[in-house]
């Protein structure tokens, strides 16, 4: 008997303890703190942190792991930390399953046991997509269809292009989040999506929604468009409520651009846009939010034909 869940005690969760550390550890928690979120003692917190984080991200990959399912494990469950031991192992306990149904973890467990090279048992769990991701995935073709229908929005068409992003209810990682691969680009006059829908597709829209939902449930979709010169002022007139970012320092990686807008709705959960000046290869943007992917789009639309009549 070889349960890929002692692949899970012995090789997967101390890498997992050790990102998480360095992760939580940038965010501000002290180290006794991380000791009772990890539920180890300070003396193994000062042991992981002693490494670096690509000691943990580089071994968890070799393991079969993608990067971008690192990154938004790591983020989920930093998130979900600030929400107690329950809801930390519940993130844990779906991302353990999403790795498993994937097939992410069969690499290492068949070099550790030989004798389990043609097992499939954990691949394809949910055969299925649940009801639930497919009516978000025709919700988001629905949205492209307003976008393509909705030339003032190439007003606030930002040089990365736009994408849209929804996430599930309790979604605890990228996966649980559906956007544009590819993203919705501009042809012309026209704004098509590259590609369809699909779940896991925006790594840095996903990573600001799994936190907008622990602070606002009605935050469960979000758009990004251009910053514009004068955009606040045209933002009140649409009938919308906006917060901005308060960065640190000029210089922002991606994830402290993601860690500031989820600070901004903090401030005030109940805004529809958050305003980011950018960071390194992130221009600054302007980041809606809705409780549908239809809602966003309208809002965005709102803010395009204000901006018009303004004549700004």
């Amino acid at each position: 008997m070889r349960p890929p869940e002692e692949v899970l005690l012995k090789y997967i969760l101390p890498n997992i303890r050790g990102l998480l550390a360095h992760t939580l550890r940038r965010r501000g928690y002290s180290q006794s703190r991380i000791s009772a979120v990890l539920g180890v003692s300070q003396a193994a917190v000062s042991g992981y942190l002693s490494r670096s984080a690509s000691t943990y991200s580089d071994r968890l990959r070799s393991f079969g792991i993608p990067d971008e399912e690192i990154d938004a494990l790591a983020n989920s469950l930093a998130s979900a930390a600030a929400e107690g031991a329950p809801r930390l192992t519940q993130v844990l306990h779906m991302a353990w399953r999403r790795l498993l149904s994937n097939g992410h973890i069969c690499r290492l467990h068949r070099r550790l046991y030989p004798e389990l090279a043609d097992c499939e048992v954990c691949i394809g769990i949910e055969v299925r997509l649940p009801l639930e991701r497919e009516r978000i995935l025709e919700d988001l073709r629905l949205a492209a269809e307003l976008v393509e229908r909705s030339p003032e929005l190439l007003l606030l068409y930002p040089e990365v292009s736009i994408n849209i992003a929804t996430a599930l209810d309790n979604a605890s990682s990228l996966n649980d989040i559906a956007a544009f691969p590819g993203r919705i680009v501009r042809i012309g006059a026209r704004m098509v999506p590259v590609s369809k829908p699909a779940f896991g597709a925006s790594k840095h829209l996903a990573s600001i929604l799994l936190g907008s939902i622990r602070i606002n449930a009605d935050k469960k979709s979000i758009m990004n468009l251009k910053m514009v010169k004068g955009v606040e002022e045209v933002i009140k007139k649409a009938g919308l409520v906006a917060v901005s970012t308060k960065p640190n320092e000029r210089v922002r990686s991606e994830e402290e651009v993601v860690f500031d807008v989820i600070e901004a709705l903090k401030r005030n959960p109940a805004a529809d846009v958050v305003l980011d000046e950018g960071g390194v290869g992130l221009e600054p943007a302007i980041y809606v939010f809705g409780r549908t992917p239809i809602e966003v789009v309208n809002k965005a639309c709102s803010i395009a034909r204000q901006l018009k009549e303004s004549g700004s």
